[in-house]
C-alpha cells in the first residue's frame, strides 16, 4: 500500500473530510513512532522492503486514536498555542501487533 492509498482508507474511516495536511502529518508521525518502539526503518518510499500488513494496521489505529481523542494530552492553551502531553501507555490492541515486529538486534 502506498502512503496515498493509506491515507484515502483512512479519511473514508473517518468519514470523509477530514483535514488531509492533519492526516498527513498524523501518518508520518505513527510511522515514526512505529520505527522508534520496533527499532525498524519501515519507510513508503522502500519497495524492496515494503511494511508489512500488521503495521500498516497499527498505524491505521494510531492515526485514527490520534485525530478522534486527545489521547495523553495534559493542557492546552489557545493564545501563543501550547499542548502539553503526559506519557501513556500504548492500547493493547497496537501494543500487541508492535511487540511482534520488534527488532531485538541492539549492538
Amino acid at each position: 500500500m502506498t502512503k496515498d492509498g493509506l491515507k484515502t482508507k483512512i479519511i473514508w474511516l473517518l468519514g470523509g473530510n477530514p483535514n488531509e495536511n492533519k492526516v498527513d502529518s498524523l501518518i508520518d508521525s505513527a510511522l515514526a513512532f512505529v520505527n522508534g518502539y520496533t527499532f525498524q526503518n519501515y519507510s513508503f518510499d522502500d519497495s524492496e522492503n515494503p511494511i508489512p500488513d500488521d503495521i500498516y494496521t497499527a498505524i491505521i489505529d494510531l492515526v485514527i486514536m490520534k485525530s478522534s481523542q486527545k489521547i495523553g494530552v495534559v493542557s492546552e492553551k489557545l493564545s501563543d498555542y501550547s499542548i502539553t502531553y503526559r506519557a501513556e501507555e500504548l492500547p493493547a490492541s497496537i501494543k500487541t501487533i508492535l511487540d511482534r515486529f520488534i527488532n531485538y538486534n541492539v549492538h
